[in-house]
């Protein structure tokens, strides 16, 4: 019997949902594959095939997480037309990676609830998507609205999980850790596709010189950027209010960063995030750059390449960071790690999850407001994690702390 992922859905009315989806949809597929022939089983060489579609329609960061793998996709599909099929908000993201010949944006109604309108929104992208008549659609998501979304763009095979749900509407399933993580399942996919190419796992995304040179002026104008100075980027945002951390906790890790190792502090954020940047700023003894609803996505990725160490949430912005390859301080609240945390070596994750017993959670509200995972992160667990990432690139300024 089917077990959907609870790393997928997290919410438990929503497996079983999905759990009754799943077996609903099954007899309708059953004839209508015996009243067409349906192919579902058998070798494939995907490297030759000319139309290929990519599906990465979900947050931010499973964009920012699949990032370096996608750097391998024209060595995978060599001669292939490549489309990636993504959502707006993770365009600037997709701009940023090579080998793609074609970027589609289709806010998916099942991510972005009550924001478009449904029918026209899906029957539309789904007409556009049988028109090009792809060879093949690969999502790497694991999620079952995608493995319908394939199956009704009509692709002559279909490679996806089979991990929440109607698995049968593909032609390949793919193997997977149990741990679901975004970069190990895009890992998995490319290298069913082919196994014999190597694919890169660690990847910079690419920025331009007028984003660098964006970021430089802005640095310079608040005045916080001196030659040779190392920057660290605070990112306090996440869209979820359960995975926020203390305005004065940033404040005081920001002081000590200024004041130990003489650090230039940036942070960033979202226009939603201005007030929230501002207050930190507010409570610092020292001055630091607030740059939130200042920069566009492209020139984000810019200054996280200028940055030595980004410290922030579980959140799109921490998944850039690590993509980018600069160090990561994630604190981590009801999103388990080993699912959606940091990808590659040289991050730490902090957390108090093990401390309660609701931990993971569906992320959206937390019901114990007054303690809660994310209240339980001190200050000084956040420093040791600090401290330790900053003495590996950077010396103090003074010893002893």
């Amino acid at each position: 019997m089917l077990r959907p992922s609870p790393h997928r859905i997290v919410d438990r009315k929503k497996r079983a949902l999905a759990l009754m989806l799943h077996y609903a949809l099954r007899p309708a597929f059953d004839i209508h594959r015996l009243s067409r022939g349906l192919r579902v089983t058998g070798g494939r060489r995907f490297g030759e095939m000319k139309k290929v579609l990519l599906i990465r329609i979900d947050g931010l960061g499973d964009m920012a997480m699949s990032a370096p793998v996608f750097s391998s996709v024209r060595k995978v599909f060599p001669n292939a037309r490549i489309t990636l099929l993504t959502a707006s908000w993770s365009r600037g993201i997709a701009e940023a990676l090579e080998g793609l010949d074609e970027i589609i944006c289709f806010d998916a109604p099942w991510m972005v609830k009550g924001r478009i309108e449904r029918k026209e929104s899906v029957l539309k992208v789904i007409r556009r998507l049988r028109k090009e008549r792809f060879d093949l659609a690969v999502d790497f998501r694991g999620d079952f609205r995608n493995n319908i979304l394939m199956y009704l763009t009509k692709a002559e095979y279909r490679v996806g999980f089979d991990i929440t749900g109607c698995g049968y509407l593909l032609t390949d399933v793919v193997p997977c850790d149990s741990d679901h993580h975004p970069t190990k399942m895009c890992l998995a996919a490319m290298k069913y596709l082919a196994p014999a190419c190597e694919i890169a796992s660690e990847h910079k995304l690419k920025t331009t010189e007028a984003d660098r040179g964006y970021i430089h002026e802005l640095l310079a104008r608040n005045g916080v950027y001196p030659a040779g100075a190392p920057v660290v980027v605070i990112h306090p945002g996440a869209k979820w209010e359960g995975r926020w951390w203390e305005a004065r906790r940033y404040a005081e890790v920001a002081d000590r960063l200024i004041e130990e190792y003489g650090a230039s502090i940036v942070i960033s954020g979202a226009p939603a995030d201005v007030h929230l940047a501002g207050q930190i700023a507010g409570l610092m003894k020292n001055k630091a750059a607030v740059v939130a609803g200042k920069t566009s996505l492209r020139q984000f990725l810019a200054l996280l390449d200028r940055s030595c160490l980004f410290i922030g949430v579980d959140s799109g912005p921490m998944h850039m960071a690590a993509a980018m390859g600069t160090r990561v301080v994630a604190l981590f609240g009801p999103a388990l790690a080993q699912a959606v945390g940091p990808y590659g070596s040289g991050h730490i994750v902090v957390t108090k999850q093990r401390l309660f017993p609701c931990s993971p959670c569906a992320q959206t509200a937390c019901k114990m407001a007054d303690f809660n995972c994310m209240k339980a992160i001190t200050t000084e667990d956040v420093w040791a994690a600090v401290r330790e990432q900053m003495d590996a690139v950077i010396p103090r300024r003074r010893q002893g702390a």
